[in-house]
């Protein structure tokens, strides 16, 4: 459903650039490079922006993480060209960037799942999926959690009917989720819904669990819940609390990240915790820290399971 959302809203901005361009008098090439570089432009914006209110409400740095002029500008270039492919090929086109899920059968390892965050779906976790398949760490399975702007219990009762259906078929009868971002949240969400009976590990990437000042500029019920101090993220705490998850946790986040702010939001108490710098929120999917964190958890969690 996101992804015929995000071609036609991708097909309306290049027209409303043409119609600019064509209000401005341009020329055929002027109207080309104005269409090119007018989205490019706007989101170069956007992601220095992002970076600018990150800064300003973000975490004090530790040290060594400060990073000079060039490689703070080398860092915004990678988020702005993840961006770019985010909303140009892995939202609109999210089976086209990343291969089939693999079918549903008797597995000889746990199954890992990706768990896609906010106004995301399958498309946006495809070099992550990839860096996975290369190392061979399947089965990973990739579902589009269908919903995009509803409560985060509804996307974890989505989650719910996936892991039910990977768990049921593989034999294993658990399997380990990788979340990104708001992914964190649902699956902590579907922990307290479900119980960990079904559940191996959960590793987290850049995962606001205790909110972004940054959602203030989100939309829907889920952009509202990731404020800080909000009603879902208290009742999250608390239920934890009371009834600790009872699965191991490792939540990676980066010192740099432009959309979870404080960046110590994504620490948990009852996690382990890494914390990375020099990316930021997307990019760092792609990030071959990342990959190997991730790869040695998937391997860590197999190795500690029951024969």
């Amino acid at each position: 459903m996101l992804a015929r959302i995000v071609r036609v809203a991708l097909l309306v901005e290049l027209v409303a650039w043409a119609a600019l361009g064509g209000w401005l008098g341009a020329g055929p090439l002027a109207m080309a490079a104005l269409v090119l570089a007018g989205p490019a432009a706007l989101r170069l914006a956007v992601i220095v922006a992002s970076f600018a209110l990150s800064r300003h409400w973000g975490s004090p740095r530790e040290p060594g993480e400060e990073i000079g002029l060039g490689a703070g500008v080398a860092m915004v270039a990678e988020e702005w060209l993840a961006m770019l492919a985010n909303n140009f090929a892995w939202l609109p086109f999210e089976n086209a960037v990343l291969r089939p899920d693999p079918t549903p059968a008797p597995q000889a390892a746990i199954p890992v799942i990706l768990v896609h965050g906010y106004f995301s779906n399958r498309g946006t976790l495809c070099r992550l999926a990839g860096a996975m398949d290369r190392a061979g760490a399947g089965p990973v399975f990739v579902p589009s959690l269908p919903a995009v702007v509803a409560p985060i219990e509804t996307f974890a009762a989505h989650l719910a009917r996936v892991v039910r259906e990977v768990t049921d078929a593989s034999g294993q009868g658990r399997a380990i989720l990788v979340c990104h971002s708001m992914g964190g949240l649902i699956a902590r969400t579907y922990l307290q819904a479900h119980g960990a009976g079904r559940i191996a590990g959960i590793v987290t990437l850049g995962s606001p669990h205790h909110g972004s000042a940054l959602a203030v500029l989100g939309s829907g019920e889920n952009g509202r819940q990731m404020r800080p101090g909000s009603d879902f993220l208290r009742r999250l705490g608390e239920g934890e609390a009371v009834r600790p998850p009872g699965v191991p946790l490792l939540s990676v986040f980066t010192a740099h990240d432009n959309l979870v702010a404080p960046q110590e939001s994504s620490r948990l108490g009852w996690a382990r915790n890494a914390r990375i710098a020099g990316v930021g929120h997307l990019a760092m999917l792609a990030d071959p820290r990342v990959h190997l964190a991730v790869g040695e958890e998937i391997a860590r969690l197999r190795a500690q399971a029951p024969a």
